[in-house]
């Protein structure tokens, strides 16, 4: 996932929250805030894994939004 982001030099990613949603917990979903190297919150990042419950199919997909929320990274695979 982290390969996937626009992280300027000194940015680094702070783990937030977790949870899963689902009938069977089937998607995890990691929240993670984008924090400058001094120490200020300068976006965000959404990262969801889901397996399909038909097939065991697993689909990643993660969102990166700048602190005023605007989209940076927007992909799926």
């Amino acid at each position: 996932m982290i390969t996937k982001l626009k992280l300027e030099q000194g940015e680094e990613l702070k783990h937030e929250r977790s949870r899963t949603k689902g009938t069977m917990a089937q998607t995890d979903i990691e929240c993670y805030s984008v924090i400058n190297s001094k120490g200020e919150v300068v976006g965000s990042v959404v990262y969801e894994d889901h397996t399909s419950l038909n097939g065991f199919k697993r689909t990643q997909h993660v969102t990166q939004k700048s602190s005023d929320g605007k989209i940076i990274v927007q992909e799926s695979w």
